[in-house]
């Protein structure tokens, strides 16, 4: 089983090059395979329930229970292209995938960002949150920010790339060009073609953004995820009435249904017709 695994992994590489979804392909399948004390030929879905049960047991979400069954029917998917006699994958989808959950965002809110801001001066660390936030960038994405991605023509913008190995372009805003710009007239000359550069002169991981994150948010007395202020640019886009399909495209969406999520934190006709509704029940009841 080791050197098939070992095989899956060189195979992970060659298919996806440049997506960081390997990393946790191959934490998940040692996850199972450790758990479950059987080769891949011996497992059942006998063996996949009771995996699920033990996932639920420790309260992992729906989500992250079925991102680890796909890996592994990934795996199986793998073991039938090499193999001359097909293992069976042993996941029935309508068995063994859990419904998902959609849950709001949780977005940070424009006190706690003008907040937080108040902390950062420093030139490089003010370009990356502020690109972050006006440009609903993951964090991921920054880190992939490589110079010749930086377009400062008019109008100004980045090409980004994005989740799942996909390219978008979007658009820098004054604040975000402000900022990056103040950054790159200060970035030292490094061979490292990345935007963002650690003090060794290497590309900031991604570990290292959410590092410095949490640095300014201990100061700040607050807590936000590098996440939370691609919500923020989501909101702030649907609260200016943007039309979700612009919007999907900017944020790098697959599906519509994602970025209608955000239509349901900025409802503010909704909010102004349930203030003036209490307000009329508040002067009926006095």
């Amino acid at each position: 089983m080791q050197t098939e695994l070992t095989q899956f992994k060189d195979w992970l590489c060659c298919q996806y090059p440049h997506s960081s979804a390997r990393k946790h392909i191959k934490s998940d399948l040692a996850l199972f395979f450790s758990r479950a004390g059987k080769p891949p030929s011996d497992i059942s879905p006998y063996d996949v329930d009771v995996y699920i049960q033990y996932c639920l047991s420790k309260e992992l979400s729906p989500l992250t229970i079925n991102r680890r069954l796909s890996s592994l029917r990934l795996f199986y998917y793998y073991l039938s292209v090499i193999n001359e006699q097909p293992i069976e994958c042993p996941i029935i989808s309508k068995r063994h995938f859990l419904p998902k959950p959609h849950p709001l965002p949780r977005d940070a809110s424009e006190e706690q960002i003008e907040l937080l801001f108040s902390f950062i001066h420093d030139k490089r660390d003010k370009a990356i949150f502020t690109v972050m936030l006006e440009c609903g960038l993951r964090v991921s994405e920054i880190h992939h920010l490589s110079l010749e991605d930086v377009l400062l023509d008019d109008p100004p913008g980045l090409k980004v790339h994005g989740k799942g190995d996909r390219h978008r372009m979007v658009y820098l805003p004054p604040p975000a060009l402000s900022a990056l710009q103040d950054w790159l007239t200060s970035r030292p000359v490094t061979k490292d073609r990345a935007v963002f550069i650690s003090q060794h002169g290497k590309r900031l991981s991604v570990t290292g953004i959410q590092f410095i994150l949490q640095g300014y948010c201990h100061e700040a007395g607050i807590q936000i995820t590098c996440h939370q202020f691609r919500h923020a640019f989501g909101r702030r886009m649907a609260e200016a009435n943007m039309p979700l399909t612009s919007l999907q495209k900017l944020l790098g969406h697959r599906s519509p249904r994602t970025t209608q999520l955000y239509a349901s934190l900025s409802n503010l006709a909704l909010q102004a017709e349930y203030n003036r509704a209490i307000q009329r029940v508040q002067e009926i009841l006095s």
